[in-house]
């Protein structure tokens, strides 16, 4: 009987733990279901790509950039830095961890067929254009050959084999490289999610693990980088953008244009930013921008489906891509690096304009600016990204200083490598080494440090290895 009742006072502890916690996250769980749920009615002018309703001239002069932070603006960030911050603490309770584990068990099957859906979804896309015959990828990309329409063909034929799908990817690298040469690759900063499928395509014959991983980390960062650099147009082109508004009133749902521009870009710079942010809350994401993109082809028509097509397919991919262990990040990290991603892209967005257009003196202030800040955030950000940073860094602080001492006939010291070296720079020690060095060299090599330090765990803590 002690045990019964013991066992029912944990059944009922249990559950009144999941109780409050359910009743802590009820109203921000609300609160952010009915702006999720609003985001279709009230963000559509995002979700149309304005190049292809307006006549656009890009080498016209973008706002400078004091302008773009309005009050109207400062008050929608803010809304979006909360509901970032709400949706990260809520990802880490017992409440996100069964939608996790939710998304996880209903989206294995699409996520098992993610080669299947894409090659399907990117041969009817190349197919429509090259019925279409003017072309080149999306509707502001006009172009008519021979040549052209043959890659066209060409591509949605290579896709029923798994052996020739590299010459798929390499046919898609083709156009979008003939896009740069045709339309300036400032242009062509819209569409990297072209860029993405070629890589994508190309690496799905490969053995290795970590390279099949890697392609679908890699498609989601073109799609989302494909969407948060339009965005800033919105901020720094408003103009561009009053026409659809006021072709469609139905969209501004009464406010006045200039606020549902800035609403609208908003919406789609945070939802952008989601897809870089971790599991779930890149998978809510996902679905929210599938309704928008969705919900826009019925106020702009069929050219906005059919341009839209292969994005939505990327979204359910990234939507049914299931998250690991590196993918974690504080909540806290979630306004500071959602702040300086939009600072980051508005100059580096002005900055390419203006070295591309403008004076090259112009831009080395913003583009320096924006690079700055966007290392900051990939030095905030543990994963695949930081690992790939410091790296390099470490590679070319070893090549620097090996040249250094080549031109010394008598070395003051011996070359000492550091840990970092030793696991991360392939000139210093090859995986071949790793691998057939002796238990003697490596305590040799690791000297007076501390043998933890050598284990797979502190390796993949520090380096996201």
């Amino acid at each position: 009987m002690r045990t019964d009742h013991a066992a029912m006072r944990g059944c009922h502890g249990a559950t009144y733990g999941m109780w409050r916690i359910g009743s802590k996250m009820m109203k921000p769980a609300l609160f952010a279901g009915c702006v999720i749920v609003g985001l279709p009615l009230t963000s559509t002018a995002a979700a149309a790509h304005v190049k292809w309703f307006v006549n656009c001239n890009v080498s016209d002069d973008p706002l400078p950039v004091q302008a773009v932070f309005t009050a109207t603006f400062l008050l929608f960030f803010s809304l979006f830095l909360i509901l970032l911050s709400l949706g990260c603490m809520a990802e880490r309770t017992a409440l996100g961890a069964g939608i996790s584990e939710l998304l996880d068990r209903y989206a294995a099957p699409l996520h098992r067929r993610a080669d299947d859906l894409l090659r399907s979804v990117a041969a009817v896309s190349f197919a429509l254009l090259w019925a279409d015959g003017g072309l080149i990828m999306t509707p502001d990309l006009k172009a008519s050959s021979i040549w052209l329409s043959a890659i066209q063909l060409l591509i949605p034929m290579y896709m029923f084999g798994r052996a020739t799908l590299p010459a798929a990817g390499a046919g898609i690298i083709v156009l979008y490289g003939y896009g740069v040469a045709t339309y300036g690759l400032f242009h062509m900063l819209d569409y990297p999610v072209f860029l993405g499928l070629g890589v994508f395509f190309a690496l799905s014959v490969t053995q290795n693990s970590k390279l099949l991983a890697f392609r679908f980390d890699f498609l989601r960062w073109t799609v989302a980088c494909s969407l948060l650099w339009p965005s800033i147009e919105k901020f720094v082109y408003p103009g561009w953008v009053a026409p659809i508004a006021i072709t469609h009133p139905e969209i501004t749902l009464g406010f006045d244009v200039a606020t549902v521009v800035t609403a609208a870009g908003v919406v789609e710079f945070g939802l952008s930013f989601a897809l870089f942010w971790t599991p779930l809350i890149r998978r809510l994401a996902a679905f929210a921008l599938m309704a928008v993109l969705t919900a826009a082809t019925f106020d702009f028509g069929k050219m906005d489906g059919i341009g839209h097509l292969m994005l939505i397919a990327v979204l359910m991919v990234v939507a049914a891509q299931p998250g690991g262990a590196r993918d974690r990040r504080h909540p806290a990290l979630a306004p500071l690096v959602g702040g300086m991603t939009l600072m980051a892209v508005i100059l580096l967005y002005t900055g390419g304009h203006a070295l591309y257009y403008g004076s090259k003196i112009a831009s080395v202030a913003p583009l320096a600016g924006g690079v700055a800040l966007l290392t900051l955030v990939l030095l905030c950000v543990p994963g695949r990204a930081q690992s790939l940073l410091l790296r390099i860094a470490v590679a070319g602080w070893s090549r620097w200083r090996a040249s250094g001492n080549a031109g010394d006939d008598q070395p003051d010291e011996p070359e000492v490598f550091s840990v970092s070296d030793w696991v991360s720079s392939p000139d210093v020690a090859p995986s071949r080494w790793r691998e057939n060095s002796s238990a003697e060299s490596v305590v040799q090599l690791r000297g007076s440090r501390r043998p933890e330090t050598f284990s797979p765990r502190y390796r993949e803590r520090e380096f996201g290895a």
